[in-house]
């Protein structure tokens, strides 16, 4: 049939209908002389002749046109269908080949008539060939890992009670024994009633990716520097040297405490910290905005032991980074032990003039970050000179020393003791008002008072007390504490006076 449509269409339309007219005719009029032949004798009747020529004609060119129009049309279908076919073909072709690529393989399970449908894909992933095997939901549970059969049932039914879908990564045996790993996704249709009806899903073979990121773990734990895997968000890898350094069996047992290291960062000004973190940022978005050179976190090892380390980021796949945390501790610390040198006094271990005014930016900044106002007093030890040509200037370094010890322990963590010169000290303090920072001097100068210094016996000092403005200079604010000191000392010692007024002891 397809070989007669095929000729008549190459025939062409109107010579279709002229020849097969013409033939028409030719049938219909033997027919017709038969017919003459057997009703009158004569075979030959010119009446009955005309009448047939004609009848036939019209008859066979209506008939003949109207099954040319239709064949024509069957065979468009034809065309339209064997062209559908061929993209079908096609397309599938390519789905097939993009399966195979990806070792992406798909899935549906008929609950109802518990019939499972694999696609050629998962017969390859699995191992398996489709003329000798019939997919089943028992016999896919064959060749799941005996170790992962738990977790994948408990998983696919719990996806069903929930009416989620679900995510696993889980071990296959193929037939000839050799495991691999599949990452399997799956979702349900339920009926009216809500019942489950069909899972659908989808299998990747992940054995290379799973190979790779072997490798990449084998690399990881020959670093001797702690190393990890990370989003900015969610810790995905880490080495060897990182469960060693927080005392953790395994990442597992990590993240179920933490879910990142940053989360252990610990909070100082020196360091950088989460605190530091700018709205909207991550750590590591944070940490690429700094120089290289203040890339520095401190953590504490499992021993509790603080250690400091410098930390360099490498883009890795996707939007992953890798981070590298080497143990700078010990230039830290001597960093640290220079700075400290360079910032208190080498004497009484008080933080020196030059830290002072290096840093006086981050006193102001600190207390409006309080809403508070950065205070200033100033003290020296009344009568000085005469303990130094009494006992000797080691005599006096004593006083100092002790002095600057006893200051300490009677005023805040937060507030700082500065020697300005000589037997002059600064204490910056946030406050309130002048009159709580009038009271700050008071009890320190009342602790000194009662304090007995070995070989002096007791000594005094005098205190001025002033607010800083932001809009002066800590040297001018400095100076107006000066001034009140001074008064203090001309109206007897041993007492405070603010930069506005005398505050005198009870």
């Amino acid at each position: 049939m397809n070989r007669l449509i095929t000729f008549l269409t190459r025939l062409g339309f109107w010579p279709y209908i002229l020849i097969f007219t013409v033939a028409a005719v030719i049938i219909s009029e033997l027919l017709i002389l038969l017919q003459s032949y057997l009703l009158t004798g004569v075979f030959i009747d010119p009446t009955h002749l005309t009448i047939g020529v004609v009848t036939a004609t019209v008859d066979a060119f209506i008939i003949l046109l109207f099954s040319a129009v239709l064949i024509r049309h069957l065979r468009k279908v034809q065309q339209d269908l064997e062209q559908k076919e061929e993209q079908l073909r096609a397309t599938n072709a390519r789905l097939s080949e993009a399966q195979e690529t990806a070792h992406l393989g798909f899935w549906e399970y008929d609950m109802q008539q518990d019939h499972l449908y694999w696609s050629d894909q998962v017969y390859r992933i699995f191992g398996l060939d489709p003329q000798e095997f019939t997919p089943s939901f028992d016999s896919f549970m064959h060749h799941v890992h005996p170790d992962d059969h738990e977790a994948l049932g408990k998983e696919y039914n719990d996806s069903i009670a929930q009416r989620r879908p679900y995510q696993i990564i889980h071990r296959i045996i193929q037939k000839d024994g050799t495991i691999r790993y599949v990452e399997e996704h799956c979702r349900h249709t339920y009926d009216a009633d809500g019942s489950p009806v069909k899972s659908i899903g989808a299998v990747y073979d992940i054995t290379e990716r799973i190979s790779d990121q072997t490798k990449l773990q084998r690399l990881f734990d020959l670093q001797t520097n702690i190393v990890i895997q990370t989003d900015g968000m969610q810790l995905k890898k880490a080495n060897q040297s990182f469960l060693e350094f927080l005392g953790y069996p395994s990442l597992e047992a990590f993240l179920e405490h933490y879910r990142c290291i940053c989360d252990l960062f610990i909070p100082h000004e020196k360091f950088f910290h989460l605190e530091k973190v700018p709205e909207g940022m991550n750590w590591i978005e944070a940490l690429e905005l700094l120089p290289k050179d203040e890339r520095i976190v401190s953590l504490v090892d499992a021993v509790l032991q603080p250690h400091a380390f410098s930390v360099a980021i490498n883009h890795f796949e996707d939007d992953d980074y890798i981070v590298s945390f080497s143990d700078i501790s010990a230039t830290i610390l001597r960093q640290f032990s220079l700075e400290n040198k360079l910032s208190h006094d080498h004497l009484t271990g008080a933080n020196s003039r030059e830290f002072v005014e290096e840093n006086i930016h981050h006193f102001i900044e600190r207390a409006e970050k309080h809403q508070r106002r950065l205070g200033v007093i100033i003290f020296d030890v009344d009568r000085f000179k005469s303990v130094n040509d009494t006992y000797g200037h080691p005599v006096g370094d004593e006083v100092l020393i002790a002095l600057v010890a006893t200051v300490k322990r009677h005023i805040r963590r937060d507030d700082t003791l500065v020697r300005w010169g000589g037997e002059e000290f600064l204490l910056l303090c946030e406050t309130q008002s002048l009159e709580t920072l009038a009271q700050t001097a008071e009890h320190v100068r009342e602790y000194v008072a009662r304090h007995p210094f070995e070989t002096v016996g007791n000594i005094t000092c005098s205190f001025g007390t002033a607010l800083h403005n932001v809009s002066d200079s800590i040297y001018h604010t400095v100076k107006q504490a000066d001034g009140a000191l001074y008064r203090a000392k001309e109206t007897g010692r041993n007492r405070v006076c603010t930069a506005e007024a005398a505050h005198i002891p009870a």
